[in-house]
Parts: structure tokens; C-alpha cells; sequence
């Protein structure tokens, strides 16, 4: 039996394949850092191995967290990122439409400027039931808070 939070919302998480490479990408800036400790290039090699730790976290966060978080009820989009402030969710500003043009997913600010969601990382079927529940371009918009 589902869940009550699994029907209002729908996760999109990231994929496998990018949250692996992420940790890949961070243990070999890791690593490599790490092997040169005992030769002079300590204070320039210092930020190479930092990056590799924040990517390796970022990567193992990404394993569990959702890439984007979207409740049907109300229209809105939570973005969040693996790495940095943005971690812990961006909701869309108030008024902001989501919406599906027949190619891409965009969100759409009160002012009429456009922002791609970009699908790059994540998970494709999460995706695709993401644009499944999305109202057309044209459609009415559905961001009553």
C-alpha cells in the first residue's frame, strides 16, 4: 500500500550512474592529492583534495536525496543540490508556474522569464512521471498556495 507523502509528491532522484561518478571524481581528486603530500606541492594540491572530499559527500548525499521534489496539489518545485547551499531544497518563488512544452520542463516566473529544469542526473523514469503530472504550456497554471 503506498504511502500518504508518496502520493502528494513525486521524487526525482539522481541517478546511479551520476552520484557514482561524482564519488569516483572525488576519490581520485582525493587520492591524488594524498599522494603527493610528502612533495612540495602541499599548499597548491590542499584545495584539489577538499574538492574531492566535498565531491565524494556530495556524491554518497546524492545517493539518498532527491534532485527534485514536486507536490502536484500545489504546482511547486523543489530544487535541490548535492553540493553546497542549496542543499537543502530551493522552492520555487511564489506565483511560479511548472509546466511541460512538449520538449523540455520549464519553470516560468511571474514576470514571464523562463528557467529549463534540466533532467541531466536524474533518474529517467522519476523524470518522466514528473513530466506526466505536469499541465501543458498552456494549461492552467496550479500554484494556488
Amino acid at each position: 500500500m503506498p504511502s500518504a507523502e508518496g502520493s502528494r509528491f513525486i521524487r526525482v532522484r539522481y541517478s546511479r550512474k551520476a552520484s557514482m561518478l561524482t564519488i569516483v571524481l572525488g576519490f581520485v581528486l582525493a587520492a591524488s592529492a594524498a599522494v603527493t603530500i610528502f612533495t612540495p606541492f602541499i599548499p597548491v594540491l590542499a584545495p584539489v583534495g577538499l574538492t574531492g572530499l566535498a565531491l565524494i559527500g556530495g556524491g554518497l548525499r546524492s545517493l539518498f536525496r532527491p534532485r527534485y521534489l514536486f507536490q502536484p496539489d500545489t504546482g511547486v518545485l523543489t530544487v535541490f543540490a548535492a553540493i553546497g547551499p542549496g542543499s537543502k531544497g530551493t522552492p520555487g518563488a511564489e506565483g511560479e508556474r511548472v509546466y511541460f512544452d512538449g520538449k523540455r520542463v520549464f519553470r516560468e516566473l511571474p514576470d514571464g522569464e523562463r528557467h529549463r529544469v534540466s533532467p541531466t542526473g536524474t533518474d529517467r523514469g522519476d523524470f518522466a512521471r514528473l513530466i506526466q503530472a505536469l499541465p501543458p504550456e498552456h494549461g492552467p497554471a496550479i500554484t494556488d498556495r
